[in-house]
């Protein structure tokens, strides 16, 4: 793999191989780096369960979920870096600038919005809204779908999370007893 730095006047770009450094290259390979060392450090991350007379209180280990996803993380990085590097486009303008960094601080402000608001809103409303904003902000304009999107996905990972993966997930009191009376549990 080669890598080259020349300047074009306008600014530096940086190659690697054929492929132009891009930011979006470039937050793909920090995630995928952080999603390893996540994997590999995840002892140090989630906290061990509790214990009540030699048993654990869950019925899955903690840091099975993250783990999971974690690692998916890393191979959906991995893979598009992959097929980066055999797709790569020689006339592709531009390198590594700063323009489209305002959409990665605008998603970015979002992420830590939804962290905020899930203990507060629970996962369901934070959730609705979150995915509903970064629908927009990804580029979709078609109500219908956000509406879609944000009405049947939430609910469905939250049903998949608690009761298939037995996780916990900060919720309302009132959307809490309205699935245990739905659900009849």
């Amino acid at each position: 793999m080669k890598l080259a730095v020349s300047s074009d006047g306008m600014g530096k770009t940086v190659m690697i191989g054929k492929l132009k450094l891009t930011p979006e290259l470039a937050v793909v390979a920090v995630l995928m780096v952080l999603a390893g060392l996540s994997v590999v450090f995840i002892g140090a991350l989630v906290a061990p369960p509790k214990v009540l007379m030699g048993r654990s209180l869950t019925a899955i280990p903690p840091n099975l979920f993250p783990i999971i996803v974690l690692s998916l993380l890393g191979l959906l990085c991995a893979g598009y870096l992959y097929w980066r590097s055999r797709n790569a486009d020689v006339g592709e303008i531009g390198g590594f600038n700063f323009q489209g960094w305002d959409r990665a601080a605008a998603l970015f402000g979002l992420m830590l919005m939804y962290a905020l608001t899930m203990e507060p809103f629970g996962f369901l409303i934070s959730s609705a809204i979150s995915l509903a904003l970064i629908s927009w902000l990804a580029g979709n304009r078609t109500i219908w779908q956000i509406i879609a999107l944000s009405l049947i996905g939430p609910p469905t990972l939250y049903l998949l999370a608690t009761r298939i993966l037995a996780v916990s997930l900060p919720e309302l009191s009132a959307i809490e007893f309205a699935y245990s009376r739905l659900l009849g549990g």
